[in-house]
Parts: structure tokens; C-alpha cells; sequence
């Protein structure tokens, strides 16, 4: 094995079928019963899901506190590191702040595999941080059978500018900031079905902070925000519209795709999570008869380093999405919140 691929860990882990996440009833079980300590400056924390943690130390500022970590998902070892960075800062940039410290969180077989290919891990994630403004202070690192990294960040927010997941109003519209697809194009790439351009614009997607989508969305009304991850756009929005009193009515044509993510659905190269998720929200979910079988698993795909999902009054979504289309993003309306059972979604 050379020091500087992963394949060997990717191909594992993609062979063995597991979803990447718990599911949201698995971690519903897990934590229903915690005894939490109770504080009014906790303004968002396990209670409602939200991305990150927020706990108010002034009237003007708010600490944001968030984890995140993974097995590989790709076989370079600097962009998977980069990749796993990318994922842990949005949960900063989805609740409205910026991300100032970094922690690493590192398990390595050291045993197996050469200390070259950790060191590469995490100089992708220090570029990482080192593009997001946050400084990489330390971290904690572990023996593991499989490589695991990714960071715990601390981000800074107004206490009274705080974006979550509730709050979003009747006919607010829907932006998404990214692309969806990255599982399913993940294990295309793994079956050589896409093109090293295809593949490119894969890696640089999941590699893209959510920093410049937010700037220029913090310039509008925003009510609700999250980022999508690895319950998928699906959850992701049940989650938004169950934390608001809320429907939601998605058209799914308008949902960007990344390329060759619907070719390979329709082959039926789909990822293990993605039958988890249609399974943990098949009862908040509708199909229109026009939507076909491979477009509903890319809505339930679980994805990695996600764009921002934001909620916003109609009168001035089209600007919101003109500015952040300017800043580089692959944004799309792709629907609004209505009026209905809380937490559910309509597709059509």
C-alpha cells in the first residue's frame, strides 16, 4: 500500500453496506434520557437537533460549539482530510457565525499504514481551517483499525443574529447553496463510471466552505437555516419544517444534481444510507406520480459537506440567489414552506 492512497479503506467501507450516520430515531433512543443540565444562555443546543451548540457568554457574543468526523470517503488522504474539515466548519456557517478555533479529532491505525498519509490527513484539514479564518490550536488522536478524522470548532455569533432550524414563516422559499448527489457519485467514481472532470467537480463541491454562500445570504431576512449532511435533503427539510410548525413543498426539478449523480442512480449504484434515510422518513414524505425512483433516492442520498439549506421571504429570494450564484455557489430555488402537517414533505 503507497502513502498516498486510502483506496484499500474506502473500498471497505463502501463494501460493507453501512449507513455513515445514526439514524435520527437511533439517536433519539440514545439520548432521550441524558440528565442535561439547564441554562436560558443555552440558545440552541441537543434538544432541537440543531447543527451546533450555542451558548450566549454576553449580549453581543455567542459561542457556537460543533464535532463532526468520518471513515474516508475518498482515497486521496489531504482532500479527505480537507473534505472532513469542509463538513465540520458548515456546521458553523449554518447557524449564522464564523468559525475562529479548530481542534483535530484523528484515529489511525498506525500499524497499517504509513504516518506519511496522517500527516497528509491533516494538512488537508489545516488548509481547511486556515481558508475558514480558524485557528488549528490541537486536537486528540487515538489507534483505530480505520483512519476517523474531522474537527471540533468553535465559531463566534451575535447572540440575536443566531441562524436555526425553526423559524421559517408560510410561503418562505427555499434556497440550497449546493449540489446534491455526493454519495451516489461517490461510489461511481469508485466503480470508474465518472470522468476525471465529473469526478473533479465531485471533490470540489464537497471541498467548498459554506463561507461565502452565507455572506452573501446574511445580506437578506433569513428565518431558518441548516446545511445538508447525511440525513439528505429530505431529512434535512423534515428536520426545518417539523422545528417551524411547517410543510414543505419541494419541486424536485429544480434540485441541483451533480454530474452523472442521476445516471448512476438510475444504474442503482446508491449508497446503504440512503435506503436508511428512506426508511427513517418515508411516513413525513410524498411522491407526485412524475417523480421517478432515481430521483427520489438522490432526495434520500446522505451527503457529505452539503450546501446551506435557507428559508427566506419570497420578495427577496431571487435576489438572495443572484448574489449567491455571483459568489461561486451552485444554487437553486427548490421550494417553500406551506402550511400542513408539521415536518412534512411534498414532492413533486
Amino acid at each position: 500500500m503507497s502513502s498516498g492512497s486510502i483506496e484499500k479503506l474506502t473500498t471497505n467501507i463502501k463494501a460493507a453496506g453501512c449507513a455513515a450516520k445514526l439514524s435520527p430515531v437511533e439517536l433519539a433512543a440514545i439520548v432521550q434520557n441524558l440528565p442535561i443540565l439547564k441554562s436560558p444562555n443555552l440558545l440552541a443546543g441537543i434538544s432541537g437537533f440543531e447543527d451546533a451548540a450555542v451558548y450566549r457568554v454576553s449580549e453581543e457574543i455567542a459561542i457556537i460549539q460543533t464535532i463532526d468526523f468520518f471513515p474516508p470517503v475518498v482515497d486521496d488522504p489531504f482532500l479527505y482530510g480537507r473534505i472532513a474539515a469542509v463538513n465540520a466548519l458548515s456546521d458553523v456557517y449554518a447557524m449564522g457565525g464564523r468559525p475562529i478555533l479548530a481542534l483535530n479529532v484523528l484515529g489511525f491505525p498506525t500499524c497499517d499504514y504509513p504516518l506519511e498519509m496522517a500527516r497528509r490527513i491533516v494538512e488537508g484539514g489545516a488548509e481547511a481551517a486556515m481558508e475558514a479564518g480558524a485557528i488549528l490550536a490541537g486536537g486528540h488522536s487515538i489507534q483505530t483499525k480505520e483512519p476517523i478524522y474531522g474537527m471540533s470548532v468553535t465559531g463566534l455569533v451575535h447572540p440575536k443574529k443566531i441562524l436555526t432550524n425553526a423559524g421559517a414563516h408560510e410561503g418562505d422559499v427555499i434556497v440550497i447553496t449546493k449540489p446534491i448527489g455526493t454519495g451516489v457519485c461517490l461510489l461511481g467514481i469508485k466503480g470508474g463510471l465518472l470522468a476525471d472532470s465529473d469526478a473533479a467537480i465531485v471533490y470540489h463541491s464537497m471541498s467548498r466552505l459554506n463561507a461565502s454562500a452565507l455572506d452573501a445570504a446574511l445580506k437578506y431576512p433569513i428565518s431558518a437555516a441548516t446545511d445538508v449532511t447525511g440525513f439528505s435533503l429530505i431529512g434535512h427539510l423534515h428536520e426545518m419544517a417539523q422545528a417551524s410548525g411547517l410543510s414543505v413543498s419541494l419541486n424536485s426539478a429544480t434540485v441541483p444534481l451533480l454530474p452523472q449523480a442521476q445516471q448512476c442512480a438510475s444504474m442503482g449504484i446508491v449508497p446503504a444510507g440512503a435506503y436508511a434515510n428512506r426508511n427513517s422518513y418515508s411516513s413525513a414524505v410524498s411522491f407526485g406520480p412524475s417523480v421517478d425512483l432515481p430521483v427520489t433516492d438522490l432526495l434520500f442520498d446522505p451527503q457529505t459537506a452539503g450546501g446551506l439549506l435557507l428559508s427566506c421571504p419570497e420578495a427577496v429570494s431571487q435576489s438572495l440567489l443572484k448574489d449567491v450564484l455571483d459568489s461561486g455557489c451552485t444554487a437553486a430555488i427548490i421550494g417553500r414552506f406551506i402550511t400542513g402537517v408539521p415536518g412534512f414533505v411534498e414532492v413533486n
